[in-house]
């Protein structure tokens, strides 16, 4: 007699064999299954008849559709929140910790010794040299800042064939902090704004002063005249011994622009 398998063979009640679509092996034709599974919205016969060693359950999270639900129904007479008011001031917030994504990251400058530019841009303004933003041998002239890209793209590769967003503000206060042990290393300082330009060459000077040299040094101020700007910075004259800030805040009275760079 032939091999048969797993099949059971009965001479005086014969039943069918079959091979199974799945593994090959013989079985009693009517033990055989067929396979469903998930396409779209509803069970679909696969149109494999397996053993039951081969059958697979369907999973709830394969192919089936997920059907979402509806949005909610929005409430009449809704009151916004003035967002541009409690979300000001924004300088930490959405803050890339990658200072090498300047283009579209929330930080752009040169200081990156000792903690870097997200320390400048942290919300700690009470902390020494070695945990602030530093650049140990300064530029010449204002090449020493620490800054934010409004840009609302935060990285990656933008979709071909599309302009980057640009997202603009209109600067209203600012204040810099120099580190809890330290005096920021430079005599003057600028506060400026740029529209989008890769060559960093378009800074229109916003605010602008001499530092007073002391350690903990606390600077301020309010910008009436300037308009909406891609970047905003805080550059430090260079030309002495390394160059520290604890901490830039940038308060903006408006609310977001968007569009596309020209």
């Amino acid at each position: 007699m032939r091999p048969y398998g797993k099949a059971e063979i009965d001479p005086s009640n014969p039943r069918a064999l079959a091979i199974c679509d799945r593994c090959g092996s013989m079985w009693n034709h009517y033990r055989l299954r067929w396979q469903y599974d998930w396409r779209g919205t509803k069970l679909l016969n696969t149109r494999f008849l397996v053993c039951p060693d081969c059958y697979d359950e369907y999973q709830q999270n394969g192919q089936r559709t997920i059907i979402l639900p509806a949005d909610p129904v929005p409430i009449m007479n809704a009151r916004m929140e003035n967002y541009v008011a409690a979300d000001s001031p924004l300088s930490a917030i959405g803050a890339n910790p990658t200072p090498s994504l300047q283009f579209y990251s929330a930080q752009i400058g040169t200081m990156t010794k000792a903690a870097g530019i997200p320390a400048a841009f942290d919300g700690n303004a009470n902390k020494p040299s070695f945990l602030s933003a530093m650049i140990v041998t300064p530029n010449s002239s204002f090449g020493n800042y620490v800054g934010i890209n409004w840009a609302e793209y935060p990285g990656g590769t933008f979709p071909a064939g599309l302009d980057t967003p640009v997202l603009t503000h209109t600067l209203g206060n600012w204040k810099i902090t120099a580190p809890n042990d330290s005096v920021f290393g430079s005599t003057g300082y600028v506060v400026q704004g740029s529209l989008i330009d890769t060559t960093w060459s378009a800074w229109t000077t916003l605010a602008s002063g001499n530092t007073a040299g002391t350690v903990g040094e606390t600077i301020s101020g309010s910008v009436t005249t300037g308009g909406r700007f891609q970047f905003h910075r805080v550059a430090f004259w260079g030309g002495g011994g390394p160059i520290a800030v604890a901490q830039v805040q940038f308060s903006v009275t408006d609310g977001s622009s968007t569009g596309v760079p020209a």
